[in-house]
């Protein structure tokens, strides 16, 4: 995809003369097309922001209760629904489209190790929005002469992400370069981390399927786990900036908005407090000397409840959308699951804890602290390994909040709280498809949404099987 900008100038010169120098119609300042690395860095930053600013993902993981507009937190959608959609096909795939063209095209040198960290994210981008929608447009996603592509079957898509991943991981070469230091917004050109990364993406969506596909799972799962994120150090995440425009998306909607919106939800607060929990400080303030959650679901008092904590509003917190705690939980859950990784169920369930209270600041003695309290050791799961690490994933994840909901959709614990009016069940375990898609592309969106079980907030991904 190229992006043409031209000058008065120019133009202008060309119709005054056929025997102008041409060298005069290029403006020097203004390239007449983004290179692939801009494309790529573009794409990157506006899906970072799309996930770590996605205040509803924080809503329905129930980590935040809302004051003056309860609405999405009672799953009234507005919004939501078309831009998420909206923002990863037409802002960061269609980006990466464009990088990969113009590397083919150019015979860019290192253009093996740029091609699979683009398609990297291009899997990760795909993938999210199964997660949210389940069937989606995909194999003619990108088609400009196709204005109504088909919708794909999820499962299928999810094993051909998984395939395209693990063959991304294949062809990242550690002993040569990928983009530049300044070219890329994560790891500053450090191949040996994106490959981690790939890696720890590929565990994470093995374990998606696992109920589904037990014997794929296990296989992406070894080869992912083998090449995972381990460290704090190593998480995948945008280094945002203290200054706008380049602040994480967090500080401008609760800092520069001047707004305050959110507070502490009582379905958090109510789960850590019993539990002591250290990490308490660094996801909120305290109210009156005791944190205090907000009723998820209706309009609180602002000034009635624990605030965001001052640590969630910096403006160059890192943007992560994969930790090493999450690396560490997955392993516990593939463990629980029977996939030999190595290592027991309690030690990566131990180390994923650790490494969730380290990451907001805390030590590890304040961790070792933590897990020998009588309640939260994995010895006494009493056999129920899924209420064990999904509630301690579910804690640890408050800053992938996404990942938050999913182990709730996926692990059916810990027990959320339905809204005032609601039952259990009305807890949404999916997003909407857009208004548009019903409106421009209903041949296909109506056949989508039969074959999904209807284009219900309550109706359940193909890995939603529990």
């Amino acid at each position: 995809m190229k992006k043409y900008i031209f000058t008065l100038l120019s133009f202008m010169l060309v119709l005054a003369s056929c025997e102008v120098d041409s060298d005069l119609n290029i403006d020097q300042k203004n390239p007449s097309s983004v290179p692939s690395s801009g494309l790529f860095a573009n794409g990157t930053r506006n899906f970072f922001d799309r996930i770590n600013g996605w205040h509803e993902n924080r809503l329905y993981a129930q980590y935040w209760a809302q004051t003056t507009y309860p609405e999405a937190s009672q799953y009234v959608m507005t919004g939501l629904r078309n831009n998420v959609w909206a923002t990863i096909y037409s802002n960061v795939l269609q980006d990466f489209k464009g990088a990969k063209e113009l590397i083919i095209a150019n015979n860019e040198e290192n253009a093996t190790n740029k091609l699979a960290i683009i398609d990297m994210m291009e899997v990760f981008a795909y993938s999210t929005l199964v997660d949210n929608y389940g069937d989606i447009p995909y194999t003619e996603a990108l088609d400009s002469d196709n204005a109504n592509p088909k919708y794909d079957d999820a499962a299928t898509i999810y094993s051909d992400l998984m395939s395209r991943l693990s063959a991304d991981i294949d062809n990242l070469d550690v002993t040569k370069a990928g983009f530049g230091a300044g070219q890329d917004p994560v790891y500053g050109g450090d191949v040996v981390m994106w490959k981690k990364a790939a890696s720890s993406l590929l565990l994470r969506l093995a374990l998606r399927v696992a109920d589904v596909d037990a014997s794929k799972a296990s296989a992406m799962a070894i080869k992912g786990a083998a090449g995972a994120i381990t460290v704090n150090d190593e998480n995948f995440g945008i280094n945002y900036l203290d200054a706008s425009p380049n602040t994480n998306p967090i500080y401008a909607d609760l800092v520069l908005s001047g707004r305050n919106d959110y507070v502490a939800a009582n379905t958090l607060v109510d789960i850590m407090n019993p539990l002591n929990d250290p990490r308490m400080g660094h996801y909120f303030e305290k109210k009156d000397g005791v944190y205090t959650g907000g009723e998820y679901g209706t309009a609180n008092a602002a000034s009635g409840f624990s605030a965001i904590s001052d640590q969630l509003k910096t403006a160059d917190l890192k943007g992560t959308v994969i930790s090493a705690s999450e690396v560490a939980f997955l392993k516990a859950e593939a463990v629980a699951r029977g996939i030999n990784l190595g290592g027991t169920v309690s030690v990566h369930y131990d180390n994923a804890i650790t490494l969730s209270i380290t990451e907001w600041g805390g030590s590890e003695a304040d961790a070792s602290n933590y897990l020998t309290q009588s309640s939260i050791p994995y010895a006494t799961a009493n056999g129920d390994w899924k209420e064990k690490i999904a509630t301690q994933k579910w804690i640890a994840m408050y800053g992938i909040p996404f990942e938050g909901w999913t182990a709730w959709r996926l692990l059916d614990k810990p027990t959320l709280n339905a809204p005032e009016g609601m039952s259990y069940s009305d807890i949404p375990t999916r997003i909407l498809y857009p208004t548009t898609e019903a409106q421009l592309n209903g041949t296909a969106y109506n056949s989508a949404a039969s074959k999904i079980g209807g284009d219900e907030k309550t109706t359940k991904l193909f890995w939603d099987k529990n």
